[in-house]
């Protein structure tokens, strides 16, 4: 008997992503349960010890898989902005917060330009980004300026899939941790956490050198 492979979940999602008419399926494919056994949301979101009252960028947000979970965790009193390029991605956003009861009064919908996240400057406590590093253009340059949205003691925290698997490499939605590390330090930060506990992905953290 032959047995069928079939692609994991991610690897669906980008290749959706890439075929015209097929992003409202995608972004189900982003926000399936099925994605927390090997994303760990859960995990992720306590490793980063998240203030209630933060302000936390969602840079990225794509579908909003951690845009409700990082409003949980910044309570009523905090602020996530879900930032992203496609409007189409917020406008999903909306439609899966009216799904939940209603936008939570915490997340403000952002569109962003390619070269500018459209922040309000010195506010951020948190700018994460999960899967969308890879995406970012003229990487050096953008993370250098994102320091302007960050208020003293800020961080950024990034993941991104690792190298080695065929997707990854062929549509190039991965970067090595290196490559991270090393454009991050050249963007003018350093490294303060890194976690392994991710199969799939590096997950690292950084500060501005200038708030040492």
């Amino acid at each position: 008997m032959t047995r069928r492979r079939y692609l994991p979940l991610h690897c669906l999602t980008l290749l959706l992503l890439c075929v015209p008419g097929c992003d409202q399926v995608a972004y189900r494919q982003m926000n399936d349960p099925g994605r927390d056994a090997w994303q760990q949301p859960k995990a992720v979101i306590e490793a980063l010890h998240i203030s209630p009252g933060a302000h936390v960028a969602d840079l990225g947000a794509g579908g909003g898989y951690f845009t409700f979970p990082l409003a949980e965790a910044v309570g009523p009193e905090g602020k996530v902005y879900a930032v992203d390029t496609e409007d189409e991605s917020l406008r999903f956003i909306e439609k899966d917060a009216a799904q939940r009861g209603g936008m939570p009064r915490q997340v403000e919908l952002v569109l962003a330009t390619p070269n500018d996240p459209h922040l309000p400057v010195h506010r951020m406590d948190l700018i994460f980004t999960c899967d969308t590093y890879h995406h970012l253009p003229n990487r050096v340059a953008y993370l250098t300026s994102l320091a302007q949205y960050l208020r003293p003691n800020g961080r950024i925290a990034i993941i991104d899939f690792k190298e080695g698997s065929w997707l990854g490499s062929l549509f190039g939605h991965a970067t090595s941790k290196d490559t991270v590390r090393q454009e991050m330090k050249a963007a003018g930060y350093r490294l303060i956490n890194d976690f392994d506990f991710l199969s799939k992905q590096h997950f690292q953290v950084f500060s501005p050198t200038t708030h040492e």
